[in-house]
């Protein structure tokens, strides 16, 4: 397998795992139906900080392990290109996790803040969560991979 698809193929896993994740961890802290309050401790701007951390931390640390692994037994191509992250694997997951942290909240706290809204319809809190998800995983999860495989 190209290195190249490697990294495409375990993206898609890692965005499809942490929406799961997501909708699972949704289900739990805002039940299934209702208005989503926005401000406050254990609302939904401050429920992306264990978002962005979990799937920063797992979006990162578990590929990277596998990659690894895959790269030193020969199963996909070593990459030739320097990479600014650490080469430490969990200390490279715990940035990528603060990131993660630190992205959602500003972005969504500026987003609601913008759109003056205390409450969300629970159907569009979920949206919007799931998308996020996709996304953080999609960016963190090559960052991670392409530093493994370097």
């Amino acid at each position: 397998m190209s290195t190249a698809a490697y990294i495409r193929r375990e993206t898609g896993v890692s965005m499809v795992i942490n929406a799961v994740l997501t909708l699972a961890f949704f289900l739990l802290v805002f039940g299934r139906g209702g208005a989503v309050p926005v401000w406050g401790v254990g609302a939904y701007v401050f429920d992306f900080v264990p978002q962005g951390f979990m799937i920063g931390l797992m979006g990162s640390l578990v590929p990277g392990a596998l990659a690894g692994k895959a790269r030193r037994a020969g199963k996909v191509a070593a990459l030739g290109v320097a990479s600014p992250w650490p080469a430490n694997l969990i200390l490279r997951s715990l940035l990528l996790a603060l990131c993660g942290a630190l992205a959602g909240v500003v972005l969504s706290g500026a987003a609601l803040t913008l759109l003056g809204l205390a409450q969300l319809p629970w159907g569009t809190g979920l949206a919007a969560k799931l998308v996020w998800a996709g996304l953080l995983a999609a960016m963190v999860t090559p960052v991670s991979l392409r530093k493994a495989l370097a």
